[in-house]
Order: C-alpha cells, then sequence, then structure tokens
C-alpha cells in the first residue's frame, strides 16, 4: 500500500497545475487500492487480528471506511497530495503546548488557532510590517 500511495502522490506532484489526471489512471489507481484492501479483508478473516495485534487491522478498516478521503487528491486539484504545511503549522502548537501553554476552555484553543492562522496568512502575503497590521486590526 505504502509504495502505490507513493506512485499516486508521485503521479499528481508530475501534474501542471493547469493540468487534470487521466481519468483512466485515476480508475487504475483505484482498483489497485481496492484489490490490496480486498488481500487484507481475506487475510484478517482467515487469521483474525487478536488484542495484541490489532493495529495492522485497524489500520485496514480506517482505510476501507475512508477510502475516498485518501483518494481525494487525484480527484480535485486544489487537495494537496501531503499534508506536510498542515503538520508544520501544527507543530509550532504542540511547541507552545509543550512549554507552558495551557488552555481552560475549547474555545480558548480555537481562538488560539484563529490568531495563528490569521498571522500566517499575513506572512504569507509578504505583509510588509506584521505588527503594524495587527495593530491596525485592533486599533
Amino acid at each position: 500500500m505504502r509504495s502505490l500511495v507513493q506512485e499516486m502522490i508521485h503521479y499528481k506532484n508530475g501534474l501542471s497545475d493547469d493540468e487534470k489526471p487521466d481519468a483512466d489512471n485515476v480508475k487504475e489507481y483505484e482498483r489497485r487500492y481496492r484489490e490490496i484492501l480486498e488481500k487484507a479483508k481475506e487475510e484478517y478473516e482467515y487469521i483474525p487480528p487478536d488484542k495484541y495485534y490489532r493495529d495492522g487491522y485497524n489500520l485496514y478498516r480506517r482505510m476501507e471506511h475512508y477510502m475516498s478521503n485518501h483518494l481525494l487528491f487525484l480527484h480535485d486539484q486544489r487537495v494537496p497530495a501531503t499534508n506536510n504545511l498542515a503538520e508544520r503549522l501544527l507543530r509550532v502548537y504542540k511547541r507552545k503546548q509543550a512549554q507552558a501553554v495551557s488552555f481552560r476552555s475549547f474555545d480558548s484553543i480555537e481562538f488560539l488557532c484563529q490568531c495563528m492562522s490569521m498571522l500566517f496568512m499575513m506572512r504569507k502575503n509578504e505583509e510588509t510590517n506584521l505588527f503594524n497590521r495587527v495593530s491596525r486590526i485592533f486599533g
């Protein structure tokens, strides 16, 4: 499965921004994905997972249940092939959390995430002075 997903990501990254994936290639990838899931299903029916070795079984069930989500990047050009950007942005929050940040409610976590996304978008849009821009918003 790993090599198939890697192949799909390379295929998607090889396309230009305005180029749509070939429908036949996408169908072939989906067929191979289903084939691997069927093989996993047969193996787990033959030898059921016990309570100590359920990781592979749980992964199979998630991949079966969320197949359309996992392959969405092949159908929609706006969906990135990997979530590296999301992981990089989340890493900042995790570092803050490990330092000394504690939240008393989910609302405060949501406020922090909104503020961090706003700051990220300002940096991405190449604001010249981030402090002045934030001051204008709150001023």
